[in-house]
């Protein structure tokens, strides 16, 4: 399979124009689950990339203890607090709530490895496809769904780095994309699912389709960098673009955005830089609908 790479096509294919009676409902809801007594910071960071690539509304719901220190990151995040330390099943009722009010699921940023979590996960993604919901598997949420088939369905977006790649399928990637490639159409074919495998060249494939993305450089290797990714991607879905297409087109708004960081911030820049960088670019696929 020949692969072809990313352009700003991409963007504009996935990109929602809107109209002067547009209202949030228009752009969708997305909820966020995730965060951990270690990891506050990667829901925000995903939330708030989320809503400056243009959705709705988000939601995010992460354990007690970092509940509020979430909250506090922005006003413009709708935080749920759960009752327990993690991410468990006691929770389960409540996350089905959200779920009910929203149009796309990220599960994971900072979520941890907590042994109650993995079975939550795993619950969670059930309800998630009972809904009919696209959902975004990153960071420890990956490691969960490893050695079941939880993950392996068209409507799921997998976005793991080469450790949590092996996680999955047992296989070390190599660093190149040409080696890269048939390694990972022949993995997303077999599961069903879309991959994106992150590096340097970034590879997105559902086992037809696949697109190798080249923006970004080697700055972006910093924490929270995914989460910020995951919130982009988790836009799209919620706006019902095509997985594949959503995550295509996330990979190159994640690294052009980079690329201008670059410029400004060269090596030194953080993953919460994005966050007022995303607009600059986006701005040049904003749309009006004429009616």
């Amino acid at each position: 399979m020949r692969p072809v790479f990313s352009t700003v096509a991409d963007v504009r294919r996935v990109v929602k124009p809107r109209n002067l009676y547009s209202h949030k409902g228009d752009f969708g809801s997305l909820l966020i689950i995730g965060g951990s007594d270690v990891y506050s910071g990667a829901p925000a960071l995903a939330g708030m990339a989320s809503l400056r690539t243009g959705v709705g509304l988000v939601f995010i719901a992460a354990p007690k203890g970092i509940a509020s220190t979430i909250r506090s990151y922005s006003p413009d995040l709708i935080v749920h607090q759960l009752s327990d330390y993690a991410v468990t099943q006691n929770d389960l009722p409540a996350i089905s709530e959200l779920l009910a009010k929203s149009d796309a699921l990220v599960l994971g940023p900072g979520i941890g490895r907590h042994s109650e979590t993995r079975a939550a996960i795993l619950h969670i993604i059930k309800s998630a496809t009972d809904m009919n919901r696209p959902i975004l598997i990153d960071a420890d949420a990956i490691r969960a769904v490893a050695d079941t088939v939880a993950y392996k369905q068209s409507n799921i977006v997998v976005t793991p780095h080469s450790g949590e790649f092996k996680a999955l399928s047992g296989i070390d990637a190599p660093e190149r994309w040409r080696e890269r490639v048939p390694i990972c159409v022949d993995f997303a074919k077999k599961n069903s699912c879309v991959l994106l495998l992150k590096g340097h060249e970034t590879v997105i494939t559902d086992g037809e389709r696949v697109k190798v993305n080249r923006t970004g450089n080697p700055g972006m290797a910093k924490g929270g960098m995914g989460d910020v990714l995951s919130g982009i991607i988790g836009t799209f879905l919620a706006q019902r673009a095509d997985p594949f297409c959503a995550a295509v087109a996330g990979a190159f708004l994640h690294g052009r955005t980079g690329d201008r960081l670059l410029k400004k911030e060269g090596f030194h820049m953080v993953a919460s830089d994005f966050i007022n960088e995303l607009p600059v670019v986006l701005r040049q696929f904003d749309q009006i609908e004429t009616l």
